[in-house]
């Protein structure tokens, strides 16, 4: 893996990131709404407004948990409408800063200002370790990106990630663990994670359903980094009526024994635009 974080070709940097910090406790970020980032209903991905989550939200938590650090426990998305164009807004705030947890509330909305989702996270707060970052002088006010004049994706998010089904009824995709989508401690970033479950589920889904399908809700549980992979999704239906599936997904690095790194509740719908 590169010694610079993140390296030229990156998720953080080809999905056109940009962010205002506008105190401690509060943060605005964008991603734009690009064909690659969109589902079979021409919505955004909800995996790709996880990414947005967890990356707005990570930077939150660390920087009120200072001089402690974080572990992602959870993320939750809830998404109420489709983004279908433009930049997709986030909006978050430290709910709760304690002595063991911290918890980040971000607000979605689209390009014509309207509320299309709300998602939750909650971190461990940990001891600091030496090579944990230093943000003390990170979070500057006024609007910044780790675009670089170059960047933008060059195939759809599942490609980019390396997604491939291989088994769509029973929602078992595999990715590698590429430097593009890995974070800042050599692991699968907790957004690609978030997307490869969103795969799975919408696999098994449509399966299930007889049709197709796009994930509207999202509960991920994260247990341990993925580091080596492959990873490997297991899914089970839990629910399947017309228009709505219910799973559950277990993510396994493959690479480590089949350890078990994440799990997933998803509900699929027929379309966002319909929510």
């Amino acid at each position: 893996m590169s010694t610079t974080y993140p390296p030229d070709r990156h998720l953080l940097r080809d999905l056109q990131l940009s962010f205002e910090h506008t105190d401690e406790r509060t943060s605005i970020a964008w991603i734009p709404v690009v064909p690659a980032l969109t589902s079979r209903d021409g919505s955004a991905r909800a995996g790709a407004l996880a990414t947005l989550v967890d990356v707005i939200g990570g930077g939150l938590a660390a920087r009120a948990a200072q001089p402690d650090w974080i572990a992602t426990a959870d993320l939750t998305l809830h998404l109420t409408g489709a983004a279908t164009s433009g930049p997709v807004e986030a909006r978050g705030r430290v709910a709760h800063s304690g002595r063991t947890t911290v918890v980040i509330e971000v607000g979605l909305r689209d390009d014509r200002r309207r509320e299309i989702g709300l998602a939750t996270m909650s971190f461990a707060r940990l001891p600091r370790r030496v090579e944990n970052p230093d943000l003390s002088d990170s979070m500057t006010t006024g609007a910044s990106s780790m675009a670089l004049p170059s960047s933008g994706l060059q195939g759809t998010l599942l490609d980019e990630i390396g997604i491939e089904v291989v088994d769509a009824v029973s929602g078992t995709v595999e990715s590698p663990v590429r430097d593009w989508s890995r974070n800042s401690l050599g692991s699968m970033q907790g957004g690609a994670v978030a997307v490869v479950i969103e795969a799975a589920a919408e696999a098994a889904s449509s399966a299930a359903n007889a049709g197709e399908v796009v994930v509207s809700d999202m509960q991920l549980t994260y247990l341990a980094l993925a580091r080596v992979g492959p990873v490997r999704t297991r899914v089970e239906v839990l629910d399947a009526r017309p228009g709505v599936v219910v799973t559950r997904v277990e993510l396994i690095d493959a690479g480590s024994d089949d350890r078990l790194t994440t799990i997933g509740r998803v509900v699929a719908t027929t379309s966002l635009r319909a929510v």
